[in-house]
């Protein structure tokens, strides 16, 4: 199938192609044949390799969000229930996806130190997703479900790097680690107003 008339579906193949492959195992060439495109059409839409893998990045991260969004607000449950659910549910679908793990993740892992563009990518990616969760977090922290020594912002940091630790890890045991992040979560919780 030839793509070069439809960007999107361009950078939907990068991403399944980078995600499978990495950056450094996928070239332009096999680029170009899963693409249909030309090297002079994949130069002239996206001016280098980098260019492409970093315009997969936003598209994933934008798919991502938007994800997240929607199961942090299109629920009835409480906050910090909706942290469990969430990180349970993003963790358990590892085993179903072969453990290939979360696309900013696994660039962050290959290329972060390597390529302050990438770098820079993969951190908005990131932060994207840090202030899509912030908010859950902070009504947990009201609802008193979480500690709140620690301001939300920095919070969410903390959990969800802790999520993308366990995603990494998850790659080589091939377990979901959910466990473990409920038990991590269930530590954050606010000691002083729970119930006995």
């Amino acid at each position: 199938m030839n793509y070069k008339h439809d960007k999107d579906k361009v950078i939907k193949k990068g991403m399944e192609l980078f995600w499978a492959k990495g950056y450094h195992n996928l070239g332009v060439a096999e680029i170009c044949r899963e693409t249909g495109m030309t090297k002079g059409a994949f130069y002239n839409a996206f001016k280098s390799k980098e260019n492409y893998l970093n315009s997969t990045i936003e598209s994933y991260g934008n798919l991502i969000s938007d994800h997240l969004e929607k199961r942090l607000t299109n629920s009835k449950l409480k906050a910090f229930d909706k942290l469990l659910f969430l990180y349970k549910e993003l963790l358990d679908a590892q085993t179903k996806n072969k453990h290939i793990g979360c696309f900013v993740n696994n660039t962050m892992s290959e290329m972060g130190a390597l390529n302050a563009s990438i770098a820079s990518a993969t951190s908005d990616q990131f932060n994207k997703f840090l202030n899509t969760i912030e908010p859950t977090v902070r009504e947990a922290q009201k609802d008193k479900d979480l500690c709140n020594t620690i301001n939300s912002k920095l919070l969410t940091e903390i959990i969800h790097t802790t999520f993308f630790g366990l995603l990494t890890r998850s790659k080589s045991t091939k377990t979901s680690g959910s466990t473990v992040m409920t038990t991590f979560l269930n530590t954050l919780k606010n000691r002083k107003y729970e119930r006995n």
